[in-house]
């Protein structure tokens, strides 16, 4: 399992997170995910739940297992992050360059969110 070191990583840290079992969370506005779609298997959670859901939905997780969350840039998860690891989360980060470092040459797949038929659930 990856540990996360810093609360910041760029996207091919992140793409290796994710595929040594990292979580991956989507923080874009529902607006943004049906512009650019969604990226498969990212969990999709409001910004505003974010905090709640890791520390209480996720309160199971390993220990070393990571949360890595994304937007459209780090404005919108650097302080997410912060809330966090106030709340005595560890292994959380976010990305830097968010969807489109996730999603570049070599990066994750993604899908149609009108294909996806979540509706911005996770």
């Amino acid at each position: 399992m990856t540990r996360l070191t810093a609360t910041r990583i760029d996207g091919p840290s992140a793409l290796n997170a994710w595929k040594d079992g990292a979580i991956l969370i989507d923080v874009r506005s529902e607006q943004g995910r049906q512009k650019n779609g969604e990226v498969q298997g990212a969990i999709i959670v409001a910004k505003s739940d974010v905090v709640d859901f890791v520390t209480r939905r996720l309160s199971g997780r390993r220990y070393d297992q990571p949360v890595i969350l994304f937007c459209g840039s780090v404005a919108g998860t650097g302080p997410l992050v912060e809330q966090l690891v106030a709340a005595g989360q560890a292994g959380v980060a976010d990305v830097e360059g968010g969807f489109g470092a996730l999603t570049g040459q070599d990066g994750l797949l993604v899908r149609s969110a009108a294909a996806s038929g979540t509706n911005g659930q996770p």
